[in-house]
């Protein structure tokens, strides 16, 4: 190996390491998402009062993820790794400017969004409008819930400032402050209100408020204190518009995705809209764990290396992720087509959430998986394009995705019903990654070379064994009926599938640890 592939190789290895430190705290916050979701399932079940919440709920969530989580660190770290090459003081005074903006943007959309919510509503929900429960259930809980939106959108600023001066516990671990409002409403609020779900909306602001509060020390520490400004014509703040307009459709192409399942579940019987949600929820957990956060580490990695004109090294870097996640994400494809039932009625099974509410929730969850490599190789592909400042590329491939998933969904519910508006979300993303992957390949080249492909092979090689180990325990082991038995299954099932799969690549020659011994 040359000194100078040793040296490319250290900025790619840090990525890695900073992915498995956000993949930690993801960990965390999901362990605490899967607390609360059980706590969910036996206040609401998978009835009317479920479907308003979730349909609620999901409003300044999807504005969230549309328009500040992943849009605004897109749009923010590119051009705050330039301002910073100038000096912190104008990193500064752009944060100010971009704070100010922001604010007052975030006030006039939530207070807007409150007024006209029986129009929001329509549009997400239209399946409720003719009935008149879910419809006010559905309307009251919106309005409570919204004004969260201008709470975690200020804190996904502070996040995407953080991650730029490499500083990732505090915006991974922030999510879990949500999850522990809402334990505490579910737990402390809930007993006290006859409508348990305006409990859990009130989890909802002071799991918002939590989260924003936590990032003013953290800004502290790496010397930047808030001070909005209003000066909109800075360069800067043009810049940041450019990137950010495309990249609303580009990053959130999953998300509006699962949005066109939600608003045509909404036509279907009652229970479709919670089937979707509690699927999802677990799928998350994977695509959080690896594709989130393999591309929150991989955007500041490759606009530096951008920045600085090192294309060979931001190449290495992104093939290293895709061939990381692929490594990690396919036995837990396969984990999950398998162990689909298992986990819901393990997880969910309690109170109103009844077995057959189980057994439909895991043929969602099986068709959300088999998605799952594209929604994390959506994710780093886009990031790539982010961190050259491309924003129309994802932009124009997120619609064509969205436009494909819209049509495959109303073809799918009709044999299918709510199953296929998950498949059809899944199949969407696979051409999503087909195009990404069809113009990185011809502006840059060949992305994976011979060893990247044989690790990958290995993977899907490991992965069958594992399988065919999960196989041979349930025909050992049964599916117990009670709740202590069904928990005791799964761990030592899910135990004994990864451990099977770390040996099987072993024995197949995989090192995926050790440095490659080539460079792009």
């Amino acid at each position: 190996m040359s000194a100078n592939t040793h040296k490319s190789n250290k900025p790619n290895h840090s990525m890695l390491r900073v992915a498995t430190k956000i993949g930690s705290w993801t960990m965390l916050s999901r362990i605490l998402g899967f607390i609360r979701d059980i706590l969910l399932a036996r206040l609401l079940g998978a009835g009317p009062l479920a479907d308003a919440f979730f349909v609620a709920f999901k409003l300044p969530n999807f504005f969230r993820r549309m328009f500040a989580e992943g849009t605004l660190t897109v749009a923010l770290v590119p051009v705050l790794s330039e301002e910073r090459k100038k000096g912190e003081e104008d990193a500064h005074a752009y944060l100010n400017a971009l704070a100010g903006l922001l604010l007052a943007a975030l006030l006039t959309f939530t207070v807007l969004g409150m007024i006209i919510m029986p129009w929001l509503l329509f549009v997400f929900a239209p399946g409720f409008y003719d009935e008149p429960d879910r419809w006010y259930q559905a309307l009251h809980l919106a309005r409570w819930m919204f004004p969260y939106l201008a709470m975690i959108s200020l804190a996904a600023m502070s996040w995407a400032v953080l991650n730029t001066y490499r500083k990732f516990s505090v915006a991974a671990a922030s999510p879990a402050l949500l999850n522990i409002a809402l334990i505490f409403a579910a737990i402390i609020l809930a007993p006290s209100f006859s409508n348990p779900a305006k409990a859990l909306a009130i989890g909802v602001l002071l799991g918002g408020a939590l989260q924003l509060a936590i990032q003013f020390p953290a800004l502290k520490r790496i010397g930047w204190i808030p001070k909005p400004t209003w000066r909109p014509h800075l360069p800067a703040i043009r810049q940041t518009l450019v990137l950010f307009t495309p990249a609303v459709l580009g990053v959130a192409a999953v998300q509006l995705n699962i949005l066109v399942g939600t608003i045509l579940a909404t036509l279907l019987p009652t229970g479709a809209v919670s089937y979707l949600y509690y699927a999802d929820r677990i799928v998350q957990l994977p695509l959080a764990l690896f594709g989130i956060a393999m591309g929150i580490a991989l955007l500041p990695t490759l606009s530096e290396h951008i920045a600085n004109q090192r294309h060979q090294e931001a190449h290495l870097a992104l093939r290293q992720g895709l061939t990381w996640l692929t490594w990690i994400t396919l036995p837990a494809t396969f984990a999950l087509l398998w162990l689909a039932e298992p986990i819901i009625r393990t997880l969910f099974e309690h109170g109103k959430f009844t077995f057959d509410d189980a057994h439909a929730t895991a043929y969602v969850l099986q068709a959300y998986a088999i998605g799952l490599m594209a929604f994390c190789w959506v994710r780093v592909l886009s990031m790539a394009c982010y961190a050259n400042q491309d924003a129309k590329t994802p932009m124009r491939f997120a619609m064509i995705g969205v436009a494909a998933n819209i049509i495959l969904a109303v073809l799918l519910m009709q044999p299918l019903g709510y199953i296929g508006l998950a498949l059809a979300t899944a199949l969407a993303s696979f051409l999503n990654v087909a195009l990404l992957w069809w113009s990185i390949r011809r502006q840059q080249g060949s992305i994976l070379d011979a060893s990247s492909i044989l690790r990958m092979f290995r993977a899907l090689m490991a992965s069958i064994i594992m399988l065919a180990t999960l196989y041979g325990l349930q025909q050992l082991w049964a599916f117990p009926d009670d709740k202590t038995g069904q928990f005791l299954w799964l761990v030592s099932t899910v135990t004994s599938g990864m451990l099977t799969y770390f040996l099987a690549a072993y024995l197949l020659g995989e090192r995926l640890w050790k440095s490659p011994a080539h460079t792009a």
